[in-house]
């Protein structure tokens, strides 16, 4: 009896470690301002150093994080993608790859919504609008994610 239920561990186990391997990786997902992403037209500024004026702050304007807090706000969603990814047989890459657009469109959702603190009335009358992170567009649009086969070195957390 003993040696039955061992040999169905062992075989369930086996099972098991087959199936992790189809998803295990050494690959990370980064979301962030990534440099081909950093241009600005207009400015002499790019969006990677908006986006950290933006997200720190400076001696004139406070600071208003957004990228970690905006990936935070989609972690649901990122678990639940991650979850049927897994459910559906999908490959590493392809899971990844859909955490990614989770995570990039719950950064632009929050940059959206992000209110607080608001804008000097100044601003507001410059941009016509009080959303403190969003003016021309630029900086929400330049957010994307990018699969790196090393763990990253720069940026938040």
């Amino acid at each position: 009896m003993i040696n039955s239920n061992v040999k169905g561990f062992n075989q369930a186990l086996n099972q098991l470690n087959k199936e992790l391997s189809k998803i295990t990786t050494n690959k990370y997902v980064t979301v962030g301002v990534h440099e081909d992403e950093n241009a600005r037209p207009d400015d002499g500024i790019n969006n990677a150093t908006l986006g950290a004026i933006q997200h720190f702050g400076t001696d004139k304007i406070p600071a208003r994080p957004w990228l970690d807090v905006g990936v935070e706000s989609a972690a649901g969603e990122i678990v639940d993608t991650m979850e049927e990814g897994i459910e559906d047989g999908l490959d590493a890459d392809t899971i990844l790859n859909r955490v990614g657009q989770v995570a990039v469109a719950g950064v632009q959702n929050y940059m959206d919504e992000l209110s607080s603190p608001g804008n000097a009335q100044s601003t507001i009358d410059r941009k016509g609008t009080d959303n403190p992170l969003i003016d021309t567009g630029e900086l929400k649009q330049s957010v994307n994610y990018d699969i790196v086969s090393s763990k990253p070195t720069e940026g938040i957390g």
